[in-house]
């Protein structure tokens, strides 16, 4: 540190190695002296595209006691090998000082002792370097801070990276850092001008690191490409940030899985999304038939599903066998279990944000792959200033089921089949300002038609999402970061079955128009703001037919919601998100308002503390069958039925003593009101006008439970370990008396184990899920009435209180071994998988039969082994 002592007359100012004040440095491109054409040339480098002398970093010493400050400058040029030239009519250059600097740059000890002399450093186009009198010699420093600015992106194909760190060093003080917003920008403001050493870093990235020349009050725009660490066709060597840079990182129950680490796990035919998030602690499916995220003891319909910020009401494919999202397709995913913050709503308990490609902005490359069940294809490129991306996929399941019909003479038809595609276009139409559209689009279809002499049965289930986005960006200012986007969403369910002349259809439409602005102001070192609103019009549309009566239903609600949040660097070890958010339905002409908070705490270089708590609304319900996904049935609450609403509070200890290894630890608790729950009683009332005609309302329920997560991240044998002890209770006014009864989806213990080893160009993976069996509702006993129209008994049962027993606890162990090699030019990956390798049929339901007292109640078994194979490939 240099201290400073202002002389009073008669006396000379002393600079000692103490203490140092703040440094800064104006740069202008005007020539201020000429070097002496008889000199050498020196050999320059590059400092914000200005040229200096290269010999201005040399480490040097000086130790100077009561000389003029012309002989300080002389003594300093000279160590550090560079030419100084001054006006002595300009500069005050028999001021006395005394100068005590150990190992500082040359240009440092040079500004230093210019700082209280009334004097600065000017830089010529050409390198020379001149001292001449300052033109702010008042100015505050604080006043004169610098700003970094620009887009953090990947140097292999241009695609932004969110999230992304960025970190200034200093000198002795505290570090400075931010992170990329969605779009890959970040601002980091309040530098003091310098020498600075900005540090980039990225998970599965090389660090960028750079040294930095600031002038006080200069706004820097500085683009950074990082490269990839280690890539392989579904292997990314993920290696860990800078742990100061690091620490940014941590938020509570936030969850960022990169989509390399997607390839490696096993599945039913192909990379799965959904499947590999329910392998985390906190989250889990109710069975092998659903894609379903169960997150911290809530339903699927509590988790909010986007993709590019577009909300998919049912993202499964095959009744949720597979989900929605194309691998090729996804860049960046992030999971909020639980607290999200306030640019998030609509959902009690927690939310999925998927990010697609932006396309390459380099060169054109294709991906895709082929398996047992599914091809997908993935081909993107440059587009001018911009880029483009085209993903694909489609089952083949209906060929086989073509020649399953042809051996079955009883079938007239069976067909099913799905599909999905995934398109962006992206444009810069300045160095600010960037448009984007992507479009999204899916369908599943099932027809089954069975005929004998007399009869015939036909069932028939088509759904599937529409979407579409336009999204413009624009940075107002290196501080102010913009973006203007509209949405389109729509979600149809058809469900029909014909049967002895008996027609019963469902139908559901659900359509969402959205309109949504957004700032992020990076208002100082210390704060960045984000604020937004977004306005929704909603239309429901929902029909039934039961032979000759029809039903219809149709609600057109709009939603206006507002946000603000501020994430607070309060000391260097401490970051706070503050966050609120106002709503309007227009159902019932409801406001609400709800507050947000995290906070994420440095107990040590490797100890965390974290806690988060907030407030939610959700207004949508979903109407399912539990246990696999398909024609799901969404439906709006009116006037007559409250908004669900939530309360969570988490807390976590995190502790990560190097890059390879991380653990970590939380508690959650959840206090939920105004659930609702299907009516069943109400299927029989034709006349359903209102949400209280169709649901049972006035639901309460918590959820509270103790996650544990041990990662290695590093090596040739990488994995987790996840668990989760959790309790989840309902109460309803008109179930079981008003009595808590536990959810068909809780579940006490949760376990997974992954574990992939890599050698050379192969590797295996293996997963291990271990749960408690889920909870159904006994009979307690049977009783035998008289049909009436045939005069017959008929067995029925008695129903136990809800939910009071349960299925044997769930396991499963899938396999996959993956090889990697080149193939016509193409980089290719052969894999085996076996999901349910030891063949462990798990129970999925009690069936029990009414009609045939011999009968006992027969367990209906989910998924058996399955063996696939196929082959990745990117060129």
């Amino acid at each position: 540190m240099i201290e400073v002592k202002a002389p009073s007359p008669g006396e000379c100012l002393s600079l000692n190695a103490s203490s140092r004040p703040p440094t800064w440095i104006i740069m202008v491109a005007v020539l201020a002296a000429l070097c002496d054409s008889s000199h050498a040339q020196p050999s320059f480098i590059e400092f914000n595209g200005l040229k200096v002398p290269q010999s201005v970093l040399t480490v040097v010493s000086i130790d100077l006691e009561n000389v003029p400050f012309e002989t300080a400058l002389a003594e300093i040029s000279r160590k550090g090998s560079f030419f100084l030239s001054y006006n002595r009519s300009r500069i005050p250059v028999d001021m006395k000082m005394t100068v005590r600097m150990d190992d500082v740059h040359a240009l440092e000890a040079l500004i230093f002792v210019m700082e209280k002399t009334g004097t600065e450093l000017l830089v010529t186009s050409d390198g020379q370097l001149a001292v001449v009198p300052s033109r702010a010699p008042g100015k505050q420093q604080s006043q004169r801070n610098s700003t970094i600015s620009g887009f953090v992106r990947d140097r292999s194909d241009g695609e932004s990276l969110p999230s992304a760190s960025v970190v200034v060093a200093l000198d002795d003080q505290p570090l400075m850092g931010t992170m990329t917003n969605s779009e890959g920008y970040y601002a980091a403001r309040g530098i003091p001008a310098g020498i600075r050493v900005i540090t980039v870093s990225y998970i599965g990235y090389a660090s960028y690191r750079d040294t930095l020349l600031l002038a006080a009050g200069q706004e820097l725009r500085l683009d950074v490409e990082l490269a990839r660490e280690s890539v392989h066709m579904g292997e990314v060597v993920v290696t860990a940030a800078n742990p100061a840079a690091d620490e940014l990182r941590h938020q509570p129950s936030v969850v960022s899985m990169k989509v390399k680490s997607l390839q490696q796990m096993p599945a039913m035919g192909e990379p799965d999304l959904l499947r590999s998030l329910q392998l985390l602690p906190g989250v889990q499916s109710s069975s092998d038939y659903s894609s379903g995220l169960y997150v911290r003891g809530g339903g699927p319909d509590q988790t909010g599903i986007l993709l590019d910020q577009i909300r998919l009401y049912n993202p499964s494919h095959a009744f949720g066998l597979f989900s929605t999202f194309n691998p090729d397709a996804i860049k960046d995913v992030t999971l909020y279990k639980g607290a999200y913050p306030a640019q998030y709503g609509g959902n009690l308990g927690a939310v999925l944000d998927v990010q697609n490609r932006d396309g390459n902005r380099r060169e054109a490359s294709t991906s895709g792959g082929v398996s047992l069940i599914s091809s997908r294809l993935m081909t993107e490129g440059p587009l001018g200033n911009g880029s483009w991306m085209v993903a694909a996929r489609r089952t083949y399941i209906d060929p086989v089921l073509r020649v399953i019909r042809g051996a079955d003479e009883t079938l007239d038809g069976l067909g099913f089949w799905f599909y999905d595609v995934n398109a962006k276009v992206n444009t810069q139409l300045s160095v600010n300002d960037n448009l984007m559209i992507s479009a999204y689009g899916g369908n599943d279809h099932l027809d089954i038609v069975l005929v004998d002499s007399t009869n015939t049965f036909s069932f028939g289930n088509r759904w599937g999402n529409r979407a579409l986005t336009g999204r413009w960006t624009h940075v107002f200012s290196p501080a102010l970061f913009g973006r203007m986007i509209a949405l389109y969403s729509k979600y149809h369910s058809d469900i029909t079955l014909d049967f002895f002349g008996t027609t019963i259809a469902l139908r559901n439409r659900v359509r969402d128009v959205t309109l949504k602005g957004d700032l992020d102001y990076f208002a100082s070192a210390d704060h960045t703001v984000r604020t937004g609103v977004d306005l929704t019009f909603y239309r429901f549309d929902y029909g039934w037919q039961f032979d000759q009566w029809e039903g219809n239903q149709v609600v057109e609600p709009y939603l206006l919601s507002t946000y603000v949040q501020d994430s607070w660097q309060v000391t260097p070890l401490t970051e706070a998100r503050l966050g609120l958010r106002g709503t309007y339905y227009e159902e019932g002409g409801r406001l609400f308002v709800n507050p947000r908070l995290s906070i994420n705490r440095v107990l040590h270089e490797s100890w965390r503390l974290k806690l988060a708590g907030g407030s939610y609304r959700q207004y949508l319900q979903l109407v399912s069958t539990e246990g696999f996904s398909g024609g799901d049935v969404w439906v709006s609450v009116d006037e007559t039925v409250e908004p669900g609403r939530s309360w969570q509070a988490v807390t976590g200890v995190e502790w990560e003593p190097s890059g390879t290894y991380r653990v970590s630890v939380e508690s959650y608790y959840t206090d939920l009101a105004n659930l609702v729950v299907i009516d069943q009683e109400a299927e029989e009332n034709v006349e359903q006008e209102t949400s209280e005609d169709i649901f049972k309302t006035g639901g309460e329920g918590y959820a509270a439970g103790l996650e544990l997560f041990a990662e290695k991240r590093r090596g040739r044998l990488s994995g987790w370990l996840g668990y989760t002890l959790g309790w989840t209770r309902r109460t309803f006014p008109e179930i079981d008396g008003g009595g808590s009864f536990p959810p068909k989806y809780d579940r006490r213990h949760d376990l997974s184990l992954t574990a992939t080893y890599r050698l050379a160009r192969w590797s295996w993976t293996a997963n291990l899920v271990y749960g408690t069996g889920q909870a159904f509702t006994p009979a307690s006993a049977r009783y035998t009435l008289r049909d009436p129209a045939s005069d017959l008994p008929v067995d029925r049962y008695l129903a136990a209180r809800r939910n009071t027993a349960r299925l044997l606890p769930y396991h499963r162990l899938d396999v996959a071994m993956r090889r990697r090699l080149r193939l016509f030019d193409a980089e290719c990956e052969f894999y085996l998988q076996i999901f349910n390798a030891y063949n462990r049929r798990n129970e999925w339901f009690i069936q029990y039969h009414p009609d045939d007292s011999d009968k006992k109640p027969a367990v209906a078994e989910m998924l058996p082994i399955i063996p696939t194979f196929g082959f990745d490939f990117r060129f």
